[in-house]
């Protein structure tokens, strides 16, 4: 028997005399279990500078706005200097809250702007939206949540939220504050829990 192929083995034999952890049966683990299995080290200070270098190692570009004139600021320029003609906008709150297509329909007048509308389930509307969504070169949504440590975008599709507008178009606009930034997994899914009352 070679001698990795023994040492393999060996391994296997110990982990397996190891008396093993207590299984939950079905249960949610607990949440010291979560946060031994996501967490890192970190606390809630410089979030955002911790998004922002992690987005950028997955080629992610981040701009921070510090109020709302400069983020329709930065999209207008976004929009003109990457020349496109096409461009969706999602139904997300903060779109709305921030008036994100009535500014841009305004400032942007030879723009076509596509406002995300899916309320309704009919494959006819479904169809139509994804086949507007394919002609759109970049695209305008809100993030549920963002992840510190490894620079990720939660997002949520669903009746009101289609996945399309965030996958078609050659380029992808995501709006959050800072509020949503999350350190960890383990602290997204203590949130998600507290917010829906899971256990």
């Amino acid at each position: 028997m070679s001698g990795s192929r023994t040492e393999i083995l060996g391994k296997i034999r110990r982990a397996l005399v190891k008396p093993r952890p207590a299984h939950h049966h079905g249960h949610s683990p607990a949440t010291s279990d979560l946060n031994k299995l996501f967490a890192s080290v970190g606390s809630r200070d410089n979030l955002v500078e911790k998004f922002q270098k992690e987005f950028n190692l997955v080629s992610g570009e981040f701009s921070f706005c510090d109020n709302n004139a400069t983020v329709v600021q930065l999209l207008t320029q976004l929009i003109q200097s990457s020349a496109s003609s096409k461009v969706a906008i999602s139904g997300h709150p903060i779109c709305q809250r921030l008036g994100i297509a009535e500014t841009l329909l305004a400032q942007l007048p030879d723009v076509n702007i596509l406002v995300e509308d899916i309320e309704s389930e009919n494959s006819f509307d479904r169809t139509r939206l994804r086949n507007s969504m394919a002609q759109v070169q970049l695209s305008i949504t809100g993030a549920e949540y963002l992840i510190a440590d490894t620079g990720t975008i939660v997002s949520v599709a669903g009746a009101q939220a289609s996945r399309q507008i965030s996958l078609l178009p050659s380029i992808h606009v995501v709006l959050a504050t800072p509020e949503q930034i999350f350190p960890n997994m383990a602290d997204l899914f203590l949130e998600i829990q507290r917010a829906h009352g899971t256990k």
